[in-house]
């Protein structure tokens, strides 16, 4: 009888978890087909969002070229092996990608030397843009442009150019080690400052 017992439980055990993996896929399945017909998106910042790029700026500007010349973007775009990724904000657009969102990457550069970075981030993101290229990043969140539904940046000027496309805004917070200290003032423009993200 305990054997029987037993195997029941197990047998019951198996039948509740299989009924509550199929509940979660159901709902994961019902939001992605949303998301994707919808054609939704979510855009993140590249600099100080997605990665910590210090390293590879600092590179740049010791390497002689002229700050901000297409030999200086060329360094910058080609190091990105030195920047590290920041573990919340990647998690975050993964989740995204995961439930079928499209991401979008804007970083504030010129594309010099850019393309083996696009393919380092191929497969989280179905568009990476140079915005020394495109003029103004709320030019690329414009509706004609794709649904987007949140963008995440950490500049003051990223909160400013999402509200203006009218998009959801929340602030990724900078590394403490980033070199870059302007256009950074958090919760300055009562926007969602995202905790932790500063790792």
């Amino acid at each position: 009888m305990e054997i029987v017992k037993a195997a029941k439980e197990k047998v019951d055990k198996t039948v509740t978890f299989f009924k509550k993996a199929l509940g979660i896929m159901m709902v994961w399945g019902l939001i992605f087909s949303l998301v994707t017909i919808g054609g939704l998106r979510v855009a993140f910042d590249y600099d100080d969002t997605l990665v910590f790029s210090s390293p590879a700026y600092a590179k740049a500007f010791k390497s002689g070229a002229q700050p901000f010349s297409p030999q200086f973007w060329e360094t910058v775009n080609t190091s990105y092996d030195l920047e590290s990724r920041k573990i919340l904000t990647n998690v975050l657009a993964w989740a995204f990608r995961v439930f079928g969102f499209k991401i979008t990457i804007l970083a504030d550069r010129a594309s010099f030397g850019g393309d083996p970075l696009r393919k380092e981030w191929r497969r989280l993101a179905s568009s990476f843009v140079f915005i020394g290229d495109k003029g103004s990043k709320s030019a690329v969140l414009q509706p004609q442009k794709g649904t987007y539904v949140m963008y995440f940046g950490d500049r003051d000027s990223s909160i400013t150019e999402g509200r203006k496309a009218r998009v959801l805004t929340m602030r990724i917070k900078r590394s403490p080690k980033s070199m870059n200290k302007e256009d950074y003032h958090p919760g300055t423009q009562r926007e969602i400052v995202v905790p932790f993200s500063e790792y």
